[in-house]
């Protein structure tokens, strides 16, 4: 086996590593409570009523190790139960997917820390898959430096090991980006019929993974269009008939894998109820006749399962349309920033990186001038492909008003790396490459190498850094921010929610409340799991959190930046509900998450 492979392996097992030594004690976080069960109830009822929001597979990969564990399942919940009326006052599907979530996991006599751990190990699977398309797509195009590179980026990511470890659709959406695109290209190189086939399976299941893979279908299309377009003037008009047809039948090919497994899920929610609850789900949704289209095909059994499909899509259409509250830059509020995600990205990403993407741009930039537009296309369309779908991702994001995390724009980071990977790696190895030709002797070729060795010495100093920066975290990778923004004990100043608190740390907050022997505490906390079922040696007691407090107190940043008075949104960061506590310092973080008060 060559020594990249080795190297490309070992880097692959450490962020395996470290992914699961730090999710172990990880409390299940807000979305966790949800899609776990779900799943769970996917692949043991073939009953799809909850948690349409998401598509299913990934929540069923989740939940396969739960199938060897004995789990109780709650038929009685109310959760489950939901009634069979439109009426405006049912209680909203969210809230049923949490109750039911919670009834399974916390409140049926289910280990509920063991069915996390087994159920985050599919994802983290996820992960390292993604790990070896960015290598192995890195090497093909550009080498085995240029690989190596762009998993060394990957594998100390802390926003893909945060994300990794987690039963969310995050990291597998970023999959479903760069694995799809991956087989794009290569059909592109190799237009066979195996080539599509295999092509449409794959964007089939990456449509499976998170809602805003729909994007990679118009994207394609320009990216397809584009490559037709860059063929010899003879052959436009049959690379187009070619191209279109092909990808016609991709999404065909695709559909049928989207309309397969949601039969499944289908198979036994009861058609009547389906329908009921998409005019439920919708009936807050701005264009009645996408609504009616909905329910009509949820009513036909041929057609249901994309029915259900559809009825996804819409909802998460509605949601990022109408934000979601949180806090960002001393504002509480449900309108999303344009500064958000450049902001996250400059603060969530390690220093080095961002320093070494800048760098990698400016390389770019400066080839750019040199050379024609259209030679640059045929010449670099693999690139030319990655940024369109960074620009169009981000576009996207920017203008949408859900700014809840960098987890947003996680299908952008792999390309990122990729492309910074592609830039670095010509840069160290530019000199010899370029000049050899011009052979004049031994020193010469000295004087080249030893070029190549101090570039090759600052891009590793650089990694150094990064490295010790995020492994220094653990096992809080989802509270890294870096020196920009202060370093995680600083980062809730800046964003809060699953940038830094998702819940996550409830197990952590009673070992320390056990390891204190704290006999009384009050909490207000954001979180996926009922307090009580961690904490059994302290009495948790509530409290109105605009008025003083004495004694032991555990506060979630989210809550303790984003709590308005009087519940009144939007806010300020002075009419927060905890402005009292501003002067107060916090004798532990559990995690950089929950911050634990002695007060006097």
């Amino acid at each position: 086996m060559k020594k990249v492979n080795i190297l490309a392996i070992a880097l692959l097992i450490l962020f395996g590593l470290l992914a699961i030594t730090s999710m172990w004690n990880d409390s299940a976080n807000y979305d966790e409570r949800i899609h776990l069960p779900a799943g769970y109830s996917y692949v043991t009822q073939q009953d799809m009523r909850l948690n349409p929001e998401h598509p299913p597979l990934m929540k069923d990969l989740a939940a396969f190790p739960l199938l060897f564990m004995k789990i109780n399942f709650p038929y009685q919940s109310w959760g489950w139960n939901t009634p069979l009326t439109t009426d405006s006052l049912r209680t909203p599907a969210w809230q049923t997917d949490v109750g039911f979530g919670n009834d399974l996991l916390y409140y049926s006599g289910n280990d509920a820390q063991k069915m996390m751990r087994y159920g985050r190990i599919p994802i983290i699977l996820i992960g390292i898959l993604l790990g070896f398309y960015i290598f192995k797509f890195a090497k093909e195009l550009w080498g085995n430096l240029a690989g190596i590179i762009a998993l060394t980026f990957y594998s100390f990511s802390p926003t893909f090991l945060a994300h990794t470890r987690l039963v969310t659709t995050d990291v597998a959406a970023a999959a479903a980006f760069f694995i799809s695109f991956y087989y794009l290209y290569k059909w592109f190189k190799v237009p066979t019929q195996r080539n599509l086939w295999v092509f449409g399976i794959v964007l089939g299941l990456s449509l499976l993974t998170k809602f805003s893979t729909f994007l990679l279908i118009p994207i394609f299309g320009f990216i397809i269009l584009t490559w037709v377009l860059l063929q010899e003037r003879g052959k436009k008009l049959w690379a187009l008939k070619k191209y279109l047809v092909g990808f016609i039948l991709v999404l065909v090919v695709a559909y049928l894998v989207v309309g397969a497994v949601y039969a499944f899920h289908v198979w036994h929610y009861p058609i009547q109820k389906q329908a009921i609850d998409t005019t439920f789900i919708l009936s807050t949704f701005g264009f009645k006749p996408l609504v009616d289209l909905s329910v009509w095909i949820s009513s036909q059994p041929i057609l249901r399962a994309w029915g259900h499909y559809f009825l996804g899509l819409l909802m998460v259409l509605q949601r990022s349309g109408g934000g979601n509250t949180t806090y960002y830059l001393g504002e509480v509020s449900a309108n999303g920033s344009r500064s958000y995600f450049p902001l996250v990205y400059l603060i969530k990403e390690p220093l080095a990186y961002v320093l070494l993407t800048f760098f990698a741009l400016f390389l770019a930039l400066k080839k750019f001038t040199v050379y024609k537009t259209s030679s640059l296309l045929k010449n670099n369309f693999a690139e030319f492909g990655m940024l369109a779908i960074i620009v169009v991702y981000w576009i996207f994001s920017i203008k949408s008003n859900l700014n809840i995390g960098i987890r947003h724009i996680l299908p952008t980071l792999p390309f990122i790396y990729a492309l910074t990977a592609r830039q670095i790696s010509f840069w160290i190895k530019g000199g010899i490459t370029e000049r050899i030709s011009n052979y004049h002797g031994f020193w010469q070729l000295f004087g080249l190498y030893w070029r190549r060795i101090k570039k090759g010495f600052v891009v590793a100093v650089l990694f150094i850094w990064a490295i010790i920066s995020v492994v220094s975290v653990w096992p809080s990778f989802l509270a890294y921010f870096n020196e920009i923004a202060g370093g995680p004990n600083s980062g809730y100043k800046f964003i809060v929610d699953s940038n830094l608190d998702w819940g996550q740390d409830i197990l952590r907050l009673s070992q320390f409340i056990e390891k204190n022997n704290i006999k009384e505490i009050k909490m207000d906390y954001f979180s996926g799991a009922p307090a009580e079922y961690y904490i059994k040696t302290a009495k948790i007691k509530s409290f109105n959190r605009e008025v003083p407090q004495k004694g032991w107190l555990a506060i979630s940043a989210t809550i303790l930046m984003g709590a308005c008075k009087s519940d009144k949104i939007p806010c300020s960061y002075g009419e927060r509900a905890y402005t009292w506590l501003d002067s107060y310092k916090p004798v532990a973080k559990i995690g950089y998450s929950i911050f634990v008060y002695d007060i006097k």
